[in-house]
């Protein structure tokens, strides 16, 4: 059996480790990471590489071929809310294509890109996000380039492209902060120490609004499908967990998960009410012997504040997936009492 070669940029990353797991549970395909520091894993090759370097990409992969990149690589993330490198995270991938595409075998890439694409974080847009009748956002981003450059690249040529459009990325990982889970938890726990209810950190009309998340296995699923499934060809697509909650119906769940009372919303800042908690937390460490992080490197409060501030509804649609194949779905609720249920096992909340 002839096997499938994959390169995973942004290999070390949450979304590019999910995506190895899932080709590695497949004997078909070889997989090669790439990532700027050296990494390890049973099972695939590592090349340490800095994309946006493009002697480095000439160097480090020259001779390197694959019929499916997995392109997860961004450039450093900005302070939230400031515009990422539009410039540098397109370079980026047209510097892998130069050095991938010369090989002749490739079939696939596949861009992550996010729900961002269309404005829903600058304010209501109408809904449900569909991806070929919304309107895209007005502010820039480096989707609309990369989808551009994958466009015109691949016209002609025997191979395809597809994006993934995921909202609110959620894993149980805890080496990495960016992550709406480690934020809710860790805020639990200090304000259980603190004898307190578990606060929305949102306003009253946010706690109201409907919102969406994403787990990572189930994104991986969905990646690799996209890019093996001939009606996936040069296509974008939602990806999600399927359900709406509002805030107030997860976030009740929430509490009872933590051990705490509800709580009311409290349109309190998250990078600002922490920062003088580091002793409380310090504190909840040592009582409980955790192998947790500082409170400032556990958690990153400002993604928190991006994920609590909108006060309108965000809902993607799955049709266009779901009539092409993918039928995954998955309960939001259950998925984040999984991730609880993890912080706990590896000590990272009492």
């Amino acid at each position: 059996m002839t096997k499938k070669t994959a390169v995973i940029a942004g290999a070390s990353g949450l979304i590019g480790r999910r995506i190895a797991e899932q080709l590695l549970t497949d004997p078909q395909w070889a997989v090669t990471g790439l990532a700027r520091r050296t990494q390890t894993r049973p099972g695939m090759q590592w090349i340490a590489v800095d994309l946006a370097d493009q002697a480095d990409v000439e160097k480090k992969l020259a001779g390197i071929s694959a019929t499916h990149i997995f392109y997860a690589a961004r450039y450093d993330h900005p302070v939230e809310g400031k515009t990422e490198d539009v410039e540098t995270n397109t370079r980026m991938l047209k510097n892998l294509l130069d050095a991938i595409e010369t090989g002749g075998s490739l079939e696939h890439v596949h861009a992550l890109h996010g729900s961002k694409w269309y404005g829903h974080q600058l304010g209501p847009v109408r809904l449900p996000l569909e991806e070929d009748g919304s309107a895209r956002s007005p502010n820039e981003n480096y989707y609309f380039e990369q989808d551009a450059l994958l466009r015109a690249r691949s016209a002609g040529k025997a191979w395809a492209y597809s994006s993934s459009r995921p909202h609110a990325f959620c894993d149980p990982s805890v080496d990495l902060p960016r992550s709406i889970g480690l934020v809710i938890a860790v805020y639990a726990a200090v304000q259980r120490e603190l004898g307190l209810a578990l606060d929305f950190p949102g306003n009253a009309k946010g706690y109201q609004a409907r919102t969406q998340f994403t787990d990572l296995g189930l994104l991986a699923r969905a990646i690799v499908w996209m890019a093996t499934e001939p009606r996936c060809r040069n296509e974008a697509f939602n990806v999600v967990n399927g359900d709406n909650p509002r805030w107030c119906e997860i976030w009740r769940r929430f509490a009872a998960e933590l051990g705490m009372p509800e709580g009311q919303p409290r349109a309190i800042k998250l990078a600002d009410y922490m920062k003088d908690k580091g002793p409380v937390w310090d504190a909840i460490v040592k009582k409980h012997a955790l192998r947790a992080p500082p409170l400032d490197k556990v958690a990153l409060w400002a993604y928190g504040d991006y994920q609590f501030r909108p006060d309108w509804d965000v809902f993607s649609s799955m049709k266009k997936a779901r009539v092409r194949g993918f039928a995954e779905t998955l309960d939001s609720a259950e998925m984040f009492a999984r991730q609880f249920e993890n912080y706990r096992k590896v000590k990272i909340i009492p």
